[in-house]
């Protein structure tokens, strides 16, 4: 009886610790780089897209990004709104630029975070 109730328990954490550990799948994912260009004012732009992966549309889709300096702290941060007030059907993507007046000579890495809203029907 014990053998048989540790078994169970075994079976039960390990398809408990396979739910906490997957993946948290976005709806929007980048569709390519997010590419740098610098300015001649010193300014700095991240271009990239993002594609919508589901089979449902999204809306409000908003592309924040933090410049990190070496030790993974937020130095700066900027968001770009993706085509304001339309609606990202499944499998279309659109384009994006997030812009920063200047880096911070710190800067050693940027993250990238998307975020959006579902479509109320």
């Amino acid at each position: 009886m014990r053998k048989g109730f540790l078994i169970t328990l075994l079976a039960f954490l390990a398809l408990f610790l396979a739910a906490c550990v997957g993946e948290d799948d976005s709806a929007v994912e980048l569709d390519g780089p997010v590419l740098q260009t610098e300015n001649l004012d010193g300014s700095v732009d991240f271009n990239g897209a993002v594609e919508n992966t589901a089979d449902f549309p999204v809306q409000s889709v908003y592309v924040v990004i933090f410049i990190k300096d070496s030790d993974g702290n937020a130095l700066a941060v900027t968001s770009s709104l993706v085509e304001e007030g339309d609606t990202l059907d499944p499998s279309e993507s659109f384009f994006f630029t997030a812009s920063f007046d200047n880096l911070p000579p710190e800067a050693h890495s940027k993250e990238v975070q998307i975020y959006y809203d579902l479509v109320e029907e």
